[in-house]
């Protein structure tokens, strides 16, 4: 019987760290496109360090090798934004897989859609501010789902 209770105890650690680090990684994330929308090609690079450090460090997780990888194409963009931004798609893809489905995220996610790059990302707010194109095009997009 302890050996049962130590188990359940150690799988809701788990469970309850991820939900967590989920929420980390979601508030980096959140960084890298605020500094695409800015058009910061260097406080993006320095977010994407940030993204890519955090989801090395994270305990395994289901896309992890997914989402590391798609980091890492990011972080090999260096300090060209147009580049930042093309590898772009591919992690905010991966990372509504990761936010759709948690419960622990604890206020409205909008996954949003450029219809000019066929695009998504992810957002805390339902304005469109696109990452895709900064202020050439801020509000080009649209809301696909809202968790």
């Amino acid at each position: 019987m302890k050996k049962l209770i130590v188990a359940i105890t150690v799988m809701m650690f788990g469970f309850s760290a991820f939900a967590q680090n989920t929420g980390n990684l979601l508030n980096n994330y959140i960084s890298v496109k605020n500094a695409l929308v800015s058009s910061d090609s260097k406080a993006a690079n320095t977010a994407i360090s940030a993204l890519n450090e955090a989801v090395k460090s994270e305990d395994n997780f289901a896309q992890k090798a997914e989402l590391q990888k798609a980091t890492e194409k990011l972080s090999k963009a260096g300090n060209n934004i147009e580049k930042q931004r093309a590898a772009f798609n591919d992690v905010s893809t991966i990372m509504w897989k990761l936010v759709k489905p948690s419960d622990k995220v604890n206020q409205p996610v909008y996954y949003q859609y450029c219809p000019m790059k066929k695009a998504y990302w992810l957002s805390k707010e339902k304005d469109i501010k696109n990452p895709y194109y900064g202020s050439s095009m801020l509000t080009c997009g649209k809301v696909a789902e809202t968790k």
